[in-house]
């Protein structure tokens, strides 16, 4: 999936809604976003990061035209889709 893909798919979601990853069946805290002219890159941590935090980091970049990846260790996981689970208030990105 493209960064501009995942800003389409949560335009109209809350701000505060959080957002997590799905890697191996398992369910991690976004944490970290790291942008590079070629990929945008999302780390798992201890805290979830908001969709209203992520909108701040990336909305100076020039291009969203470039494909995003969760990053489990040293391997780079394409993401593929968004789970919306409005009764948690959080995203799952797979």
């Amino acid at each position: 999936m493209k960064l501009t893909n995942l800003l389409q798919l949560t335009n109209d979601i809350d701000g505060q809604t959080k957002l997590f990853l799905t890697i191996n069946q398992q369910v991690y805290p976004l944490a970290k976003l790291k942008i590079s002219s070629k990929e945008c890159l999302l780390y798992p941590g201890k805290q979830a990061m908001t969709k209203g935090k992520m909108i701040h980091l990336v909305k100076n970049i020039h291009s969203f035209d470039i494909p995003t990846y969760m990053v489990n260790q040293q391997e780079l996981l394409p993401v593929f889709g968004i789970q919306i689970l409005p009764e948690q208030n959080s995203i799952r990105l797979t």
